[in-house]
């Protein structure tokens, strides 16, 4: 990350990177997902993520498609290349630290015409979550539980999707529930928007969430937490299912470790997202 990159995240607990994935890279993403489309699910009745927001609710719920990592080959294979693709390692390197694994096993986020809103959350103020955060200290940041969302559909303004409130991060004071349902100062929440191919890293520190869907075209993100390498927030890794593990590549392997501290020989990442030897 460069001096602005570096100021913009500590600033806002977000940061779009475009261009990631070429428009090749998007298509075979896309059509993996259409392949397994008939296993989305759509978020309906208890389910629900809009709470009883009027502004958040919607005419349909949420679709989340899990299991990304283990589909068989080759529709696995873009969404495996994503944990060490070495755009982003940098990255993550710079914002969570060397050594950072996968928390949450990879999934689709996809929203259709009418989807509802997620009520607004957050792990900023006024008590210190030690698994979801953002601190500074000796010169660099340090983050807990991190977004790592990468966008297969454009999101133009007006669409709705992802939210965030810049600088909650670093909060004090939690979020008042009507700002959380989007019914209070509007105008301090963020819509951000991006072009297919890029991607949104956001610390789940900063609070965020998302606002209806009103485009014509489906919203697709495809979401991976990262942790640092000795923190964990979620179980999955005990163990990953071996549909998962079977075939990756070592580097993909090494973000695939449980929790333990990399000076206990954990395998690390090279800038270039291959392992260190």
């Amino acid at each position: 990350m460069n001096e602005t990159e570096t100021f913009l995240f500590d600033l806002q607990g977000y940061i779009v990177i475009p261009q990631v994935l070429n428009a090749d890279e998007v298509t075979q993403c896309n059509a993996a997902i259409d392949h397994h489309a008939d296993q989305i699910n759509e978020r309906t009745g208890d389910l629900s993520l809009s709470s009883d927001s009027a502004t958040l609710k919607g005419t349909t719920g949420r679709g989340d498609l899990g299991g990304l990592l283990g589909w068989d080959h080759p529709w696995c294979d873009p969404f495996r290349s994503m944990l060490c693709h070495p755009r982003l390692v940098p990255y993550l390197h710079a914002i969570i630290g060397k050594g950072y694994r996968l928390d949450h096993s990879g999934g689709l986020i996809s929203m259709r015409k009418g989807a509802e809103g997620h009520i607004f959350h957050g792990s900023s103020g006024p008590g210190f979550d030690p698994n979801q955060y953002y601190i500074w200290r000796n010169g660099r940041m340090h983050n807990g539980l991190t977004v790592v969302a990468w966008q297969l559909a454009d999101v133009n303004p007006g669409d709705g999707g992802l939210v965030v409130i810049p600088g909650t991060h670093k909060g004090n004071v939690s979020c008042p529930t009507p700002i959380r349902k989007w019914e209070a100062h509007q105008e301090i929440v963020r819509h951000i928007t991006c072009k297919a191919g890029d991607v949104v890293v956001f610390t789940e520190a900063v609070t965020h969430g998302t606002i209806p869907w009103t485009a014509d075209h489906d919203r697709r993100s495809v979401l991976f937490r990262m942790s640092p390498g000795n923190v964990a927030y979620a179980p999955g890794y005990n163990p990953w299912p071996e549909t998962v593990l079977r075939d990756m590549t070592p580097a993909q392997r090494a973000v695939l470790e449980p929790p333990y501290h990399t000076r206990l020989d954990r395998p690390v990442l090279k800038e270039d997202g291959t392992v260190e030897e």
